[in-house]
């Protein structure tokens, strides 16, 4: 987790309480699957707003489309922090706005003139739109695995083929 997400909170060693016991209470990493727990959907939407509150961000949960399996699928819910587009590093997971404001959590793959490229971690080709400070939502700070599908009111991000 990078530093400045959010280590300096008083909730930190609450959620990262959390984490470990979510990490220990049997996640599995199937091939084609992101891990799973037995944290509830419900549970994990709340883990995930106390750390984007205390990271300045934001939460979204995964559309079922498979470009970020095994790392996401739509059990998954995450927690989204406000950084400076400069900052971001190849590999980060980030979201951002399509061109139809649709909100797209990929891996920053390559950068160049002033963009990143973008790559969904089951897809074999980079988007066809580029990530500028201009649509650029924020870097995912904390994955959060559940039991259960989609489901609530929270924003979805489509991790898109």
């Amino acid at each position: 987790m990078p530093s400045n997400c959010f280590s300096r909170h008083p909730l930190y060693p609450l959620v990262a309480l959390a984490i470990v016991s979510i990490a220990l209470s049997g996640c599995s990493t199937p091939t084609a699957m992101a891990p799973r727990s037995n944290l509830s959907r419900d549970s994990a939407i709340i883990m995930a707003q106390r750390t984007a509150e205390a990271a300045g961000g934001r939460v979204f949960t995964i559309a079922p489309t498979g470009s970020m399996k095994p790392t996401l699928d739509e059990n998954s819910v995450v927690a989204v922090e406000t950084v400076v587009f400069g900052q971001l590093r190849k590999g980060d997971i980030i979201i951002y706005r399509n061109s139809a404001g649709v909100p797209i959590v990929h891996r920053l793959y390559e950068q160049g003139n002033g963009s990143w490229l973008v790559l969904g971690d089951n897809n074999t080709a980079v988007d066809r739109e580029a990530v500028t400070p201009a649509n650029l939502l924020g870097r995912v700070c904390a994955i959060f695995y559940t039991s259960s599908g989609p489901q609530g009111n929270t924003p979805a991000a489509l991790a898109q083929r």
